[in-house]
C-alpha cells in the first residue's frame, strides 16, 4: 500500500520527461541526479521510517474521510428529519390558527350574551333597590311610632318606681333608728359588765401580788442567811489554811537560814585556807618562775627540733603511702603484662591461622573468576554469534522485501542499482568502521596485558607477590 506508492513517487521524480531530443541528454545524466537531496542523505532504515510514516498519515487521512463522511450523511439526514419536522408544525400552526380564529368567534358571541345578561341584571337591581327603598321607609315609620309608645310607658313606670323607692326609704329610716337605740342599749350593758369585771379582776390580782411579795421576801431573807454562813465558814476555812501555810513557810525559811549561817561560816575557813594555800602557792611560783626562765631556752631549741621531726614525720608518711601504692600498681602492671603477653601468643596464633584461610580463599576466589571470565567470554561468544545469524537472517528477510518491493513498483533498473550501491557503500563503511574498532580493542588489550606482565615481572623485585595485587590478563579472541 504505503511503500509502493512512496517507490513510485520517488521514481516518478527520477522519471525522463517525453521528447526525442531530450533522451540522449537524460541518458547521458546521472540518474541519482534527479534524487531530492533530501532523500539522498537518507539510510534504507530511514527511507523504509519515512514510507512507515506516510502510510500512517494515509491510513489516518482515509480514516478521518470515512468519519467526515459519516459526519456528512448523518447531518444530511438530519437535515431531512427537521424538515418534515418543520413541515407538520406549520400544518399544526395552521389548524392552531384556524381552531384560534373559532375560538374568538365563540368569545365574541359569549361577551354579547354577557353583556345582555348584564343588562337585564342591571335593571332587575334598580326595580330591587325601588321595592327595598320602599319598604325601608314605610318600616322606618312604624319603627318610630312604637319606639315612641315605648318611651312613654318607660316614663310612666320610671314614676311609680320613684314613689316606691321614697316609701321604701322613709320605712328604712323608722327601723335603723330603732336598731340604733337597741345597739345603744346593749353597749351600755356590756361596758358596766366588763367594768364590774375588771374592778374584781384588779383587787384579785392586788391580792396575788401582795402575797407573792410576802413569800418572795421570806424566801431572800433564808438565802441571804445560808449564803452568810457558807461565806463564814468559807473564812474560817481560809484562815486555817492560811496559818498552815505560814507556819510550813517559817519552818522552811528558819531551816534555809540555819543552813546558809553554817555554809558562810564554812566558806570563811575556806576562804582562810584558801589565802594559805595563795601564799605557799605564790612562794612556789616564784620558784618556778625562775626554773621556767631556766629552761626556757633549752625548751625552744626541742620545739624546734619537734617541728623538724614532725616535718619528717609527715613527709614519711607520705612517701610510705606512695610507695605502698606504687608496689600495688606494680603488682597490677605485671598481671596485666602477663595477660597481654598471653593474649598476644593466642592472637597471633589466630591470626596466622587467619592468614592461612584469607591466602587460601584468594587464590579459591582468583581461581572462581578466572573460571567465570572464561566461561562469560564463551557464554559472550555464543550470545554473539546467535545474535548475528538472527541478524543476518532479518538482513536477508529484509533484502527479499526490497527487492519484492522494487518488483512490485517497477522501478529504472538503473536507479534500483543506484540505490543498492549506496547502501552497499554505507554498510561497507560501516563494516570497515567496525573492524577499525575491533583492532584497536585488540590493540589497547594487548598493551594492557603486555603492561600487566611488565608488573608482574618487576614486582617480586620489590618484594610484592603478584597474587596480592591481583591484576589478570584480558582473554583474547
Amino acid at each position: 500500500g504505503g511503500r509502493p506508492a512512496a517507490l513510485c513517487r520517488l521514481a516518478g521524480r527520477a522519471m525522463p520527461k517525453k521528447g526525442k531530443g531530450k533522451k540522449k541528454k537524460q541518458a547521458e545524466k546521472d540518474p541519482d541526479e534527479d534524487i531530492d537531496p533530501d532523500l539522498k542523505e537518507l539510510s534504507v532504515p530511514n527511507l523504509r521510517d519515512r514510507i512507515d510514516a506516510f502510510q500512517f498519515r494515509l491510513v489516518k487521512i482515509s480514516k478521518d474521510r470515512n468519519y467526515m463522511q459519516l459526519e456528512k450523511d448523518m447531518v444530511n439526514r438530519f437535515y431531512e428529519i427537521t424538515r418534515h419536522e418543520v413541515k407538520q408544525i406549520e400544518a399544526e400552526l395552521l389548524d392552531m390558527d384556524r381552531q384560534m380564529e373559532a375560538l374568538e368567534r365563540d368569545h365574541r358571541v359569549h361577551v354579547k350574551v354577557h353583556e345582555q345578561r348584564v343588562q337585564n341584571l342591571e335593571y332587575e337591581q334598580k326595580e330591587s333597590r325601588r321595592q327595598v327603598t320602599g319598604e325601608g321607609e314605610s318600616s322606618i315609620g312604624r319603627e318610630r311610632e312604637e319606639h315612641g309608645d315605648r318611651i312613654h310607658s318607660m316614663n310612666k313606670e320610671k314614676l311609680d318606681i320613684k314613689h316606691e323607692l321614697r316609701d321604701q326609704q322613709l320605712d328604712n329610716e323608722d327601723s335603723v333608728k330603732m336598731m340604733r337605740q337597741g345597739f345603744a342599749k346593749g353597749l351600755q350593758k356590756l361596758r358596766e359588765t366588763f367594768e364590774s369585771n375588771h374592778n374584781t379582776l384588779w383587787q384579785q390580782y392586788e391580792q396575788q401580788v401582795e402575797e407573792l411579795k410576802i413569800d418572795l421576801e421570806l424566801r431572800r431573807k433564808v438565802e441571804i442567811h445560808e449564803i452568810e454562813e457558807r461565806k463564814n465558814q468559807h473564812i474560817n476555812e481560809l484562815l486555817l489554811n492560811h496559818q498552815e501555810a505560814f507556819d510550813e513557810i517559817k519552818a522552811y525559811y528558819n531551816d534555809i537560814t540555819r543552813d546558809n549561817l553554817q555554809l558562810i561560816k564554812n566558806l570563811k575557813d575556806e576562804i582562810q585556807d584558801m589565802k594559805d594555800r595563795e601564799k605557799k602557792n605564790q612562794k612556789k611560783m616564784q620558784v618556778l618562775t625562775q626554773e621556767n626562765k631556766d629552761l626556757s631556752e633549752p625548751l625552744a631549741k626541742k620545739q624546734e627540733e619537734q617541728r623538724e621531726l614532725e616535718e619528717k614525720l609527715k613527709s614519711y608518711a607520705k612517701d610510705k603511702m606512695a610507695l605502698k601504692n606504687l608496689r600495688a600498681h606494680f603488682k597490677q602492671l605485671e598481671e596485666r603484662a602477663t595477660e597481654a603477653k598471653q593474649e598476644y601468643r593466642t592472637t597471633e596464633e589466630k591470626y596466622r591461622k587467619k592468614e592461612k584461610e584469607r591466602d587460601d580463599l584468594y587464590r579459591r576466589f582468583q581461581k572462581a573468576v578466572r573460571e567465570i571470565a572464561r566461561k562469560a567470554e564463551l557464554g559472550k561468544n555464543v550470545v554473539l554469534e546467535k545474535k548475528l545469524e538472527s541478524l543476518t537472517a532479518q538482513f536477508d528477510e529484509k533484502q527479499a522485501q526490497l527487492t519484492e518491493v522494487l518488483a512490485v513498483a517497477k522501478l529504472d533498473p538503473t536507479i534500483v542499482a543506484s540505490v543498492t550501491k549506496k547502501l552497499e557503500q554505507v554498510l561497507g563503511a560501516k563494516n570497515r568502521q567496525i573492524k577499525d574498532l575491533q583492532y584497536q580493542v585488540h590493540q589497547t588489550t594487548k598493551s594492557y596485558n603486555d603492561t600487566i606482565r611488565v608488573y608482574e615481572n618487576k614486582l617480586p623485585a620489590l618484594g610484592v607477590e603478584p597474587e596480592e595485587i591481583g591484576f589478570e590478563e584480558i582473554q583474547t579472541a
